[in-house]
């Protein structure tokens, strides 16, 4: 702490402040992220289960776009929030595992030909394989709204 050693108290105040500050924006960071994420990924599973052939080949290049560029963004930052941290790996396990589940359903019992009735199942895959990113965000878009 030699740069810091006289500081008066307003001016420690404001170094707290601006250190949380710096905090509370990782953690938005990082809540927009798996907002993006959930969006995409529904918006994948919708064009691969729901969509012509052509439009599938595209959701998986855009969605893999947005992989990179989601990760790049959260990799530049300089400062995590503990929560962040613990919600990265638990989120990211639970959306590994509902994609799997995913992806199986689409594999073996999601038809070609999709009727109505497989519409509103695919939608309800779609919804549940993206439904840990969208937790991983409300939970940290909180966070930082109680601070």
């Amino acid at each position: 702490m030699t740069d810091h050693d006289d500081l008066s108290a307003d001016a420690a105040l404001r170094e707290v402040d601006r250190a949380q500050e710096s905090v509370r924006k990782s953690s938005r960071r990082g809540a927009r992220f798996f907002l993006a994420m959930w969006l995409g990924s529904t918006g994948y599973w919708l064009a691969t289960l729901l969509g012509p052939e052509t439009v599938k080949n595209y959701a998986g290049l855009a969605i893999g776009a947005l992989v990179v560029a989601g990760g790049v963004y959260i990799v530049r930052q300089r400062v995590y929030d503990r929560l962040l941290y613990r919600l990265a790996f638990s989120v990211t396990w639970a959306f590994m595992g509902t994609t799997v589940v995913a992806a199986v359903y689409n594999m073996f019992l999601h038809p070609r030909d999709p009727g109505p009735l497989w519409g509103v199942a695919g939608v309800l895959v779609a919804l549940i394989a993206s439904a840990p990113l969208l937790y991983g965000a409300v939970r940290m878009f909180r966070s930082t709204g109680d601070r």
